[in-house]
């Protein structure tokens, strides 16, 4: 029995989103050390290398572009891949943070005033739900456009 010959063989998962998984963890603890070596506080400089970051996600999202959509759920996973490393990053400097700060004289206070009245309120809580969000309509139109069939 002979087979037709396939127009376009599918991508390789590993081979497409481990570099870009790997290269964005290595990033996103870049701009952790930074923001850690500046002050802890996050700043304009904090800002646009995160910034460079997400233009290298679009850049790499429009050069694999093809491939990727060859991958079964493939530009979704990146957009998960992207969220969780992200925000994760920030939410983990946060926490550690907010458990160094808690540890000193009056460290209540000091945490919730961290958390609500400085730039990690908008790195942490704001970011994450407003992209989780965006997240999150990503996926519905992803299972209303393709399903979850084989």
């Amino acid at each position: 029995m002979t087979t037709a010959p396939q127009t376009s063989s599918p991508a390789n998962a590993r081979a497409l989103l481990l570099p870009y998984t790997l290269g964005l963890v290595v990033a996103m603890v870049v701009v952790q050390i930074v923001i850690a070596a500046t002050g802890g506080e996050i700043t304009i400089l904090a800002g646009g290398l995160t910034a460079l970051v997400a233009i290298g996600i679009a850049v790499w999202l429009w050069r694999t572009l093809r491939v990727l959509m060859r991958v079964r759920f493939g530009v979704a996973i990146a957009h998960v891949i992207a969220f969780v490393i992200v925000t994760a990053s920030f939410n983990l400097h946060a926490i550690v943070r907010v458990m160094a700060i808690g540890f000193e004289v009056d460290g209540a206070g000091d945490t919730v005033r961290n958390l609500l009245e400085s730039s990690w309120f908008g790195a942490t809580i704001v970011m994450s739900g407003l992209w989780g969000l965006g997240l999150l309509i990503h996926l519905i139109g992803t299972v209303i456009g393709h399903g979850w069939e084989d």
